[in-house]
């Protein structure tokens, strides 16, 4: 969704009510990806997409520990582990005081998002780099590292994403994917994203939930996880079940169950010990370090949204609509003008091997969609623990 339009101060109820109603009506009716559409304005965010990257340290120390056991079969349970413990972060943890999921800014060309994350319980240094590497489509590449640890994760995200009427939610197809590499172990982890719905927009309160199959995919192990949400008459929020086996065999030898915003659980289906898993919100997120604003670059997300943040997160959308506009107009002049966008840190690899190697692993029914499949992956310049 382009936001650039939006032209609403802040609103009254009623207000937001009339503005929300003729949203779906143009929903309703639209055939293209609604990414394009004007977004209502109290439906905005103060933060760039790129920033979302962040949630993948959400907790370190799930992150470090991927290299630690010494069985394959364990990191294997520890890749998921991690995986889950970033969906918390990504899909329900932005919620504002009126309870409702808002819709982020589209980065620029170029634009950057660095942090970095203390050690934690003995995990080492965490270090995040972000970059937007196509604006259209909108598509994010991001690198997590952790020298002590000896384990990174490379990957992009972009969206498609259409409206269903009858069922008054927008479903989006997760473009891209991520690769977990070790320094001293051999096997990968692919990681194709989930498909997602945005639910609740009849009621003006959307809200995230994750959808349909996806699957974490090594060398020697696969993980099938079930994504379902809360039905009209049972059921809870954000559920999943992973279940990891040996590939091409159906045998089950971990399975992992619960909410992936709350509490789950793990099942050694060899021994029958069951053991918690992750409880989420008894947990603390770890808090990205980023650079003060005097030491970033002119495309580092803080410092290029900064006035547009302060005027959405003050309801001051004129402003935010204005100075919004000012960037993405100077991005179009750049690009009319002939400028080649320079990429800082990520280059595209096309017939990426790792990937496609992965990919041929997956079982055919559940592997991605012919026509969002990709043949490379955006590769991180200074990539660690290449095998």
């Amino acid at each position: 969704m382009d936001n650039s339009g939006e032209k609403d101060d802040i609103q009254e109820p009623e207000s937001k009510k009339n503005e929300f109603s003729g949203f779906l009506k143009t929903l309703s009716t639209f055939t293209g990806d609604i990414y394009s559409l004007t977004c209502p304005s109290f439906l905005l965010s103060g933060v760039s997409t790129l920033e979302y990257g962040q949630y993948w340290a959400d907790y370190p120390e799930y992150f470090a520990a991927i290299s630690q056991p010494a069985d394959e079969l364990e990191r294997a349970v520890a890749v998921l582990r991690w995986y889950i413990s970033t969906l918390y972060g990504s899909f329900a943890s932005r919620k504002d005081k009126d309870k409702i999921e808002k819709k982020p800014f589209n980065p620029i060309l170029g634009e950057q998002f660095l942090a970095r994350w203390e050690d934690r319980n003995g995990s080492g240094e965490t270090i995040l780099s972000s970059e937007q590497v196509s604006h259209h489509p909108p598509i994010s590449a991001v690198y997590l590292e952790n020298q002590k640890a000896g384990v990174s994760a490379n990957g992009h995200t972009g969206q498609k994403s259409s409206f269903k009427a009858t069922a008054a939610r927008i479903d989006v197809i997760q473009v891209g994917h991520v690769i977990v590499r070790m320094r001293d172990h051999p096997e990968k982890y692919l990681i194709p994203l989930p498909s997602l719905q945005i639910l609740g927009l009849w009621r003006g309160a959307p809200y995230v939930e994750l959808s349909g199959t996806s699957v974490i995919q090594s060398n020697n192990y696969n993980i099938l996880i079930e994504f379902s949400g809360k039905g009209w008459l049972s059921g809870d929020k954000h559920t999943f079940n992973g279940v990891v086996r040996k590939n091409g065999s159906k045998e089950q030898l971990y399975v992992a169950t619960g909410t992936w915003s709350g509490k789950s659980n793990l099942e050694n289906c060899r021994t029958n010990e069951k053991t918690i898993f992750l409880d989420i919100q008894s947990s603390q997120r770890a808090v990205p370090i980023i650079a003060p604003e005097e030491d970033q670059n002119a495309l580092e997300s803080r410092k290029l949204w900064k006035y547009v943040s302060q005027a959405i997160d003050s309801g001051d959308f004129a402003t935010a609509s204005k100075l919004k506009g000012e960037i993405e107009q100077r991005q179009r002049d750049k690009v009319k003008n002939g400028e080649e966008t320079i990429l800082q840190y990520f280059d595209w690899v096309e017939d990426d091997q790792v990937f496609l190697n992965l990919n041929n692993l997956i079982n055919n029914k559940y592997q991605i969609e012919e026509k969002y499949r990709e043949k490379g992956s955006w590769v991180f310049k200074k990539l660690s623990f290449e095998q």
